[in-house]
């Protein structure tokens, strides 16, 4: 039964929480979900590991439309001043992700993904705004799962001075409790280490410390739309 859960977690993708997209905590990875894999959920974001001088918060939906494609929408909370005598969370950033996986993971080689935030401009700003390589390996040692991940992020742009340059990180999955997962990662500013639980296989809840100064959580609901 141990076999059974720890392969199935192994075929299963992490969210990168605060993006709302697949990955480790404030990073991306190369894996991906299973074609059709829907995640909808919420993060509060601690000012420090934002481009804001507040803290905020963002909700998200993310859909792998095929094996090698992933999408997401997502809106972060805005506090402005406009019409009241104190700033208010009254306005919303819109940003999109996507994700592509030309290579997925083998015996003897890594997955490849690249990918974009925010790459769009329209009325606003692009807050979040960056292209990223990253390869993802797993291996197992005996029935624990253990995970590793490298790559580089660029053309953040003014508007996104956080996260530009090499980040990685590394997962691990006890076999006692594959449900769980402990992370630590390096996402080109600081060390972050949190853990996440995924509950009835649907729920998944997180938290952690952004360089050991603040903390982060969420929460995201997932289910199969199509095959």
């Amino acid at each position: 039964m141990g076999t059974v859960l720890l392969t199935a977690s192994m075929q299963e993708a992490h969210a990168q929480y605060t993006m709302g997209t697949t990955g480790l905590l404030n990073t991306p990875s190369a894996e991906m979900n299973e074609t059709g894999r829907l995640m909808v959920g919420g993060n509060y974001l601690h000012e420090h590991m934002t481009p804001f001088n507040y803290p905020t918060g963002n909700y998200f939906a993310d859909l792998t439309f095929f094996s090698f494609l992933e999408l997401t929408y997502r809106e972060t909370l805005l506090k402005r001043s406009y019409m009241t005598s104190k700033p208010k969370y009254q306005q919303q950033d819109r940003s999109i992700s996507i994700k592509v996986q030309p290579l997925p993971e083998g015996k003897w080689w890594p997955a490849l993904a690249i990918g974009a935030n925010d790459p769009i401009r329209s009325l606003g700003r692009n807050y979040y705004r960056s292209i990223y390589g990253v390869i993802t390996k797993h291996f197992l040692f005996g029935q624990h799962q253990l995970g590793v991940t490298v790559g580089y992020q660029g053309w953040t742009g003014k508007e996104n001075p956080l996260n530009n340059g090499v980040f990685g990180g590394i997962t691990y999955r006890p076999a006692f409790c594959p449900q769980v997962c402990l992370t630590a990662e390096y996402d080109t500013r600081e060390v972050n280490v949190g853990v996440t639980a995924q509950l009835w296989n649907r729920v998944s809840l997180y938290a952690f410390t952004g360089g050991f100064e603040c903390i982060a959580g969420g929460v995201r609901y997932e289910c199969t739309l199509f095959h």
